[in-house]
């Protein structure tokens, strides 16, 4: 893979907490990827990323919406974060916090694996896969934040 090169800028998004804007999002954050940073695979990784982040969002958003910021910095070796913002309920909040605590725990594969079998014997229909994919496939550095009023930001900086 040659030299990674980027021409910076930013992009913020917000919208109603709907699954038919995921995809919609997905395929505007390729294409303004696609333009500032100059590696296609990196680009699509992170526009997967930033689209599982916003599954994430509208699962837990409040009526407020969710906000998504994917900023590029135009350096020798430039630095993308995506930021995905939205308001949840206590509850989700301290579920959100222990589904991020084991994703962080231990090698990516290995915590991704382990997440992937018991997903596999889960009856409540959720694979709670997103996060554990997206520290696997982005290698990326990855933090949540809660405030006190339960409006939660998972970011990735890669």
């Amino acid at each position: 893979m040659g030299k990674l090169t980027a021409s910076g800028g930013y992009v913020e998004l917000k919208f109603g907490p709907q699954w038919k804007y995921i995809a919609i999002c997905r395929a505007f954050l390729q294409n303004f990827l696609a333009v500032s940073v100059d590696d296609a695979k990196k680009s699509d990784t992170i526009a997967m990323a930033a689209s599982e982040l916003l599954e994430n969002g509208v699962k837990y958003a409040s009526n407020d919406g969710t906000v998504i910021r994917v900023a590029v910095t135009a350096e020798e070796d430039p630095k993308i974060s995506v930021r995905v913002t939205n308001s949840a309920t206590a509850q989700q909040a301290a579920e959100l916090k222990e589904i991020f605590r084991k994703v962080m725990s231990g090698d990516p594969l290995q915590t991704y694996m382990e997440l992937m079998r018991q997903a596999a014997v889960r009856e409540d229909g959720k694979s709670q896969l997103g996060l554990a994919r997206i520290r696997y496939e982005t290698n990326a550095r990855m933090h949540l934040e809660v405030s006190d009023d339960n409006e939660i930001t998972i970011g990735l900086d890669v």
